[in-house]
């Protein structure tokens, strides 16, 4: 009775979320409720006993998707500062028939879904089935990595498009002016610093090592890795910078490049594309994963295209 109850909890938030995201009073007040709408999809997803989905829905889409519509709103509220009002679009009059078109549409799929007579879950069973044989216990670190690689290694690539992208968007930015809005010298900040960024790696690295076996893997950890980076910028620790380092470019790429060589490599003695030749590949790439999924969200989010310390006295 508990679990009906928090269940039409969840879906009624949800719903009203959702509705609260497009039509807030104000931008910010949409990105708001969008944030506080993916934790709440992290909690259906938690429900419906996805932790994976549950956790990459919170710290991706919750919680460093949420800091790039702050962040934007933010450079909007530069461009234009005397103008917030309107960058909330005017209502349109097709939007209730759209979403109750919309609503219907789902309606009709879902009573289809629930009508349908269920197949046998042919993938999931063969999924299993050979699990044992690649030395993973998590299947869908399996999956991601094994049988449905090609899908992991365009999902990096196209990552990195969209900090190309994002990159010839904002050449234009000044990026001499920092994202923080505290003195960095505080020294509450140097003491939150000492605390916060060691134990964030940790979590990292330990979602890293847990994701062959249980939850985790290198998109949950590379979140939350991010977190850590996006932190030290709004602190003032790390700042943007368009000069060229050779560093931040092989962290970008370490993840992409890593994936297709140890791909590739099985093609040498007769095996197919992308049959990782052992656990050591597996781990290897979700640790190259790790890193460029991290730096990539917080070049996003300072949208440059490198990092450069900052020291503070």
């Amino acid at each position: 009775m508990i679990g009906l109850a928090l269940d039409l909890l969840i879906i009624v938030s949800l719903i009203g979320l959702a509705i609260q995201s497009i039509n807030a009073a104000s931008l910010f007040r949409g990105i708001l409720h969008f944030v506080v709408l993916g934790l709440a999809m992290s909690l259906a997803w938690a429900r419906l006993d996805a932790p994976d989905l549950a956790m990459a829905e919170a710290a991706i889409g919750a919680g460093v998707t949420g800091a790039l519509m702050m962040i934007a709103y933010r450079r909007l509220i530069e461009i234009q500062p005397d103008q917030e009002s309107s960058l909330r679009p005017p209502p349109s009059r097709l939007a209730v028939p759209i979403a109750l078109a919309a609503g219907a549409l789902v309606g009709v799929i879902g009573l289809a879904a629930i009508q349908a007579e269920p197949m046998p879950a042919l993938a999931g069973t063969a999924v299993l089935e050979n699990l044992g044989s690649t030395g993973l216990g998590n299947p869908i670190t399996g999956v991601l990595l094994l049988f449905r690689g090609f899908d992991t290694l365009l999902e990096i690539t196209v990552l990195l498009a969209a900090l190309l992208s994002a990159q010839a968007v904002t050449r234009q930015v000044d990026l001499d002016q920092s994202l923080t809005t505290q003195d960095p010298d505080t020294p509450l900040v140097g003491a939150l610093l000492a605390i916060v960024v060691p134990l964030t790696v940790l979590v990292s690295v330990h979602l890293l090592k847990a994701g062959g076996q249980e939850t985790g893997g290198a998109f949950q950890a590379g979140a939350v890795l991010a977190a850590c980076g996006v932190l030290l910028v709004l602190t003032g620790r790390l700042g943007a910078s368009r000069q060229y380092s050779p560093l931040v470019n092989t962290g970008l790429l370490v993840g992409l490049l890593s994936f297709i060589l140890i791909g590739l490599a099985p093609l040498l003695w007769g095996q197919p594309l992308l049959a990782l030749p052992g656990l050591w590949a597996i781990y290897w790439i979700e640790s190259a994963m790790m890193i460029s999924i991290a730096l990539t969200l917080v070049l996003l989010f300072a949208g440059a295209g490198s990092l450069k310390r900052r020291d503070h006295g």
